[in-house]
């Protein structure tokens, strides 16, 4: 056995003593900050309307009447899937003492592709849920398995709910702008249900989203006319309901295991953002990790500021591990702009430290695929990958004057996620743009210059 640098009086454990040895935690039940966790609804703040009206749109399945179909709309992390994960859990136990049954499904159109890829998941939910056997995932029609998902509910249940999650950014593969989105076809059919699968039993359908017009201008006219849910709003959290959601929360970690200034900080940081609450609740469950990490047995205010960049990073790389390169060169070279263009953003009357113009961005856009061997697309195609990520919200668009009728031009904000973190994060995943950061000699002056002359 080694012995351990500097100390002859002492011997390094073997791994099986390690891994055996005792084991500290902060944690007392880190379910309750684990993203996927539907928690009972005393942990529910601050939603009390919103929870009010999903819940009596739901109550009529439990009177034998099929509820309307849902839209929740609202920033990311503001309780729309908490809610609906919630009532449709009450609803189903309440359904089983009164011989109704009834089940409950999620997808996230963030994380699919295509029209196929999502009825594939959202049969699949349904057979692991009711412990049925599985189809296979390749092989079969997109019409086959819409066949398959109402013969399963027809046979099995008396409703179905389906949570479609984020719903807008799936719009589908290889789609031209003549055809409609993906998520179109799949609320036609599924809010037809009944009549397409010539089913006794129902859908129920609550749809979230961020950017509610760009679901409602993506149907096509069958499905707008078909699809006519009930609108729920939600709002950003501001920092003192984000500080009483973290406070619910608490007893995830062991007596003590917290100090005091934690939860403000946390609920601070949060609010400084976009409000969400997802987003403060991974920031506080990284922040254990990290002193867990350390062995350490108080997470401090020190651990938070360790895990905020951690926990953007995650964020970015949820978001872009699902775009085109395209869109994610287009995004490198907004974040290169603001990065590299402090000096003159922060000495700007007409900029922030957290914008970027859109006409720099773009000439960035040209620099980088130029110098790297990138196809490069047309201007109007980069103005579009750049709308499409603010609907992600991973930016923010705004639309600012020049004054002295010099026009109107668009502005990128970097307001929840850093640019700092979206470069890092990008050259990570890309070669390509790593090089970049490796010719900061050149990039910066092209940066400042066209800043300097915008």
């Amino acid at each position: 056995m080694n012995q351990e640098s500097g100390n002859g009086d002492s011997q390094q454990l073997s791994i099986t003593d390690q891994l055996t040895s005792e084991y500290n935690t902060v944690f007392k039940n880190k379910d309750l900050i684990e993203p996927d966790t539907i928690v009972d609804e005393d942990r529910i703040v601050g939603r009390d309307e919103q929870l009010n009206k999903v819940i009596n749109i739901i109550k009529p399945a439990l009177h034998g009447d099929q509820p309307e179909d849902m839209l929740l709309r609202g920033p990311s992390g503001t309780g729309k899937t908490l809610i609906a994960g919630t009532v449709a859990t009450k609803a189903i136990n309440i359904g089983e003492t009164r011989d109704i049954e009834m089940e409950f499904v999620e997808i996230n159109g963030k994380h699919k592709k295509s029209e196929h890829e999502a009825v594939h998941q959202i049969t699949h939910e349904f057979e692991r849920a009711l412990d049925l056997r599985y189809t296979s995932k390749t092989g079969v029609s997109t019409s086959s398995r819409y066949d398959r998902l109402f013969e399963i509910v027809d046979d099995h249940l008396d409703f179905g709910i389906v949570i479609l999650d984020e719903l807008d950014l799936l719009v589908g593969d290889n789609r031209n702008k003549d055809k409609a989105p993906a998520f179109s076809d799949i609320l036609y059919k599924l809010s037809r249900a009944k009549r397409i699968g010539k089913m006794d039993s129902a859908f129920t359908l609550i749809v979230t989203t961020n950017s509610p017009n760009n679901l409602m201008n993506g149907l096509n006219s069958r499905t707008d006319s078909t699809f006519n849910p009930t609108e729920v709003s939600f709002a950003d959290y501001n920092a003192e309901e984000l500080r009483e959601i973290l406070e619910h929360r608490q007893d995830a970690f062991y007596e003590e295991a917290l100090d005091t200034e934690v939860i403000p900080y946390v609920a601070a940081i949060a609010a400084q953002g976009e409000g969400d609450a997802r987003f403060a609740i991974d920031l506080l469950r990284e922040a254990g990790n990290i002193a867990n990490r350390r062995e350490e047995t108080i997470v401090t205010t020190e651990h938070v500021e360790q895990a905020k960049n951690q926990v953007e990073k995650n964020y970015v790389v949820d978001i872009i591990e699902n775009v085109s390169v395209q869109k994610q060169v287009s995004l490198f070279a907004a974040a290169i702009v603001n990065q590299y263009g402090q000096q003159q953003l922060k000495q700007s009357d007409l900029f922030t430290e957290q914008s970027v113009p859109a006409p720099v961005a773009h000439t960035l856009y040209n620099w980088i695929t130029e110098h790297k061997d990138i196809e490069q697309r047309s201007k109007h195609s980069f103005l579009r990958w750049m709308r499409e990520l603010d609907t992600y919200e991973v930016i923010e668009l705004n639309r600012k004057g020049r004054g002295n009728e010099r026009g109107v031009f668009a502005e990128y904000i970097f307001h929840n996620l850093s640019a700092e973190v979206m470069v890092e994060t990008l050259a990570d995943k890309d070669d390509r743009l790593a090089d970049i950061l490796e010719e900061e000699d050149m990039i910066k002056p092209v940066v400042r210059n066209n800043l300097k002359s915008f």
